[in-house]
């Protein structure tokens, strides 16, 4: 089973040549920022992508920062990628899910971080109920019409968060996707505890 897996070392030392790129994909209309760190980390070319929320802040990494990563063993494009990193400095650490989704599938651990389901599914029922009442209130003579969207509106609802779910419950089950291996592995690496019971603060990235 975990021989299907990539191959993910940890890495510890001293940050070298660290370059950060910003950049936000909306102009100033997007709540989600993204960040690119590139350094050398024991010899190693790394890259660490990441994404976070406007309100959220971002990771901090200076030159000479002793940390230790959890890496793909594999070069992309001309880095290794990052999975995951502990700055020893401030004892913070950041885990990769946002911008992970957009690259290769057979390497990539989840996307949404562990326990944080819920926070969707809150949003994704705020903007159906939105619908539904400015439709109900365009409707209001119709009601028959009313209840055929709402019937639909509700049929959404039920597409998009079961799966969020029954992703959740499988692994509480111990039946893990091929990203919830992986991310599994991460944590374990770099002594995090469980994805579904970290051993200590976790900022998602």
């Amino acid at each position: 089973m975990s021989a299907e897996l990539p191959v993910i070392r940890r890495i510890e030392g001293r940050l070298k040549g660290v370059t950060l790129d910003t950049f936000n994909a909306f102009a100033n209309t997007s709540f989600m920022e993204f960040a690119t760190y590139r350094f050398e980390l024991a010899g190693e070319k790394l890259a660490f992508f990441t994404g976070h929320w406007q309100w959220q802040p971002e990771p901090f990494l200076a030159e000479g920062d002793r940390v230790v990563v959890a890496v793909l063993d594999e070069v992309l494009g001309d880095a290794k990628r990052v999975y995951a990193l502990k700055n020893v400095e401030d004892e913070c650490t950041y885990v990769a899910h946002y911008r992970w989704q957009g690259t290769d599938a057979r390497i990539a651990a989840t996307r949404i971080p562990p326990k944080s389901e819920h926070r969707y599914v809150l949003v994704v029922t705020a903007l159906l109920l939105t619908l539904f009442l400015l439709f109900a209130v365009a409707q209001r003579k119709d009601p028959a019409m009313v209840a055929f969207f709402s019937s639909g509106l509700l049929a959404v609802w039920f597409a998009i968060a079961i799966p969020f779910f029954a992703l959740r419950w499988r692994w509480q089950a111990g039946f893990p996707t091929r990203r919830q291996r992986i991310l599994a592995t991460v944590y374990a690496l770099l002594n995090l505890g469980s994805p579904l019971s970290p051993s200590g603060d976790i900022q998602s990235v």
